[in-house]
């Protein structure tokens, strides 16, 4: 339904909407009493919910003044539930034959197998020549 259908069919349709955006308390009780007979109350308060800019609420949009239309949302984003976190990928064990199989191999103290020294030994001379252990890709 466009805002146009549902706004040509408001009980506040020809109602001068100064009323609407009023400070006073019985201001805004009247602008509630039309609300609360218009046929299309619940398309006026989804789209005011949808268009405002959450810092600048003001009037009264589908029944609901500025300060019950923040509580509304505010309880409507602590009722959604949050997405469930991605749940990590567990760690790849350090292949053999890279820096890091090397540096297993000296954590674990085991014995250092050929490709894992000259990994390592690859790493030390690209540290010493380009400042970095990462091999250009």
């Amino acid at each position: 339904m466009t805002a146009a259908s549902w706004a040509l069919r408001a009980a506040c349709r020809g109602i001068d909407l100064e009323a609407f955006f009023t400070e006073s308390r019985t201001g805004m009780e009247q602008a509630k009493r039309f609300c609360a007979v218009c046929p299309v109350r619940r398309d006026c308060l989804a789209e005011a919910l949808q268009a405002e800019d959450q810092s600048a609420r003001y009037g009264v949009f589908g029944g609901f003044s500025a300060a019950e239309r923040t509580d509304m949302v505010r309880r409507q984003r602590r009722a959604t539930p949050k997405a469930a976190p991605v749940p990590k990928q567990p760690r790849q064990p350090a292949k053999c034959g890279t820096r890091p199989g090397y540096q297993k191999h000296i954590r674990e103290r085991t014995e250092i197998c050929g490709p894992c020294r000259q990994a390592n030994t690859d790493a030390d001379n690209r540290l010493r020549r380009t400042g970095t252990t990462k091999a250009a890709r």
